[in-house]
């Protein structure tokens, strides 16, 4: 199988997560961000992560990956459905999260961003949703500000939830994936060795070494 996908896109992420966690061969494949031609050829539009199975198919969206993969051999992982707690985060932290790390991403050296095109086509596309990208980056105590309740109350989710992992982690994980890039940031103990801990269970890389 091979996977077509961003290495900063937290959706493409998660269709990452579900081969390192079932520990099954993949072929990574990064397309620039100005490769507008060959998802198109595949499913009608510029949409990643896209997985191409054995027999050619193509499937889009992160989660139907996850799902399809997790039932090609036993055990399943990605069971059950999202819990009311940690979709209702997700929805409550996304706007914080995109401002914080979508500057940064555009300051790093992802593959899909690696040639002038490619960069230019990234920054213009996020410019069109947040404007010019240095004025979150000159907020970004702010946006660390309007973060933290929510970090505390994955904290204490994360501490009562014990050492399982499920369809949730396959939410939680990708977000803080792409905080790893913020530099100001502080993770607590518990945060961090769920980080840490899913990095090397699902071999998806953090990304503080490019931090920010």
């Amino acid at each position: 199988m091979k996977l077509y996908l961003y290495d900063h896109c937290p959706f493409c992420v998660r269709a990452r997560m579900i081969f390192g966690l079932k520990n099954l061969p993949v072929e990574n494949i990064y397309l620039l961000d100005n490769d507008v031609e060959t998802p198109t050829k595949m499913i009608g539009r510029k949409m990643l992560p896209i997985l191409e199975k054995d027999n050619g198919e193509y499937l889009p969206e992160s989660l139907d990956i996850v799902h399809y993969v997790d039932q090609l051999s036993a055990p399943a992982i990605a069971t059950g459905e999202i819990s009311p707690e940690v979709d209702q985060w997700f929805k409550e932290v996304s706007g914080a999260v995109y401002k914080l790390v979508v500057p940064r991403f555009t300051q790093s050296s992802f593959p899909e961003i690696k040639t002038p095109e490619a960069k230019k086509a990234y920054i213009e596309r996020e410019e069109k949703r947040f404007g010019d990208l240095n004025i979150p980056l000159k907020e970004t105590k702010t946006f660390l500000i309007e973060l933290e309740p929510h970090m505390d109350v994955l904290d204490e989710w994360l501490e009562k939830r014990g050492d399982i992992i499920n369809i949730d982690d396959f939410i939680i994980f990708p977000v803080l994936r792409s905080l790893s890039i913020v530099a100001d940031l502080p993770f607590s103990t518990t945060i961090l060795n769920y980080m840490e801990k899913m990095s090397k269970a699902a071999n998806v890389e953090l990304l503080f070494d490019q931090a920010k």
